[in-house]
């Protein structure tokens, strides 16, 4: 394989990232959150449930800068690739 088809194919391979899936499950989480108030008002139990949430939102959040880390990295060696 040549050096432009290995950068061909990590280009291919940052588009296959899912930065969008975790993005779109904090969305996701946002909806149950808004759903959960609506549903159990000012209670404890809606408070515990939002503190999930938003524990499950954060780490989510960590997923999806990461993910996007990775994409940038796969990036990055197709472009050194496509120098070479």
């Amino acid at each position: 394989m040549s050096i432009a088809e290995q950068a061909q194919q990590l280009h291919a391979l940052a588009d296959d990232v899912p930065v969008g899936q975790a993005e779109a499950i904090r969305e996701q989480l946002g909806s149950m959150q808004q759903q959960v108030a609506g549903i159990l008002g000012e209670t404890s139990s809606a408070q515990e449930l939002h503190g999930q949430i938003s524990a499950v939102s954060n780490e989510v959040r960590a997923v999806s800068a990461g993910l996007e880390h990775l994409r940038q990295l796969v990036i990055d060696k197709a472009a050194y690739h496509q120098q070479g």
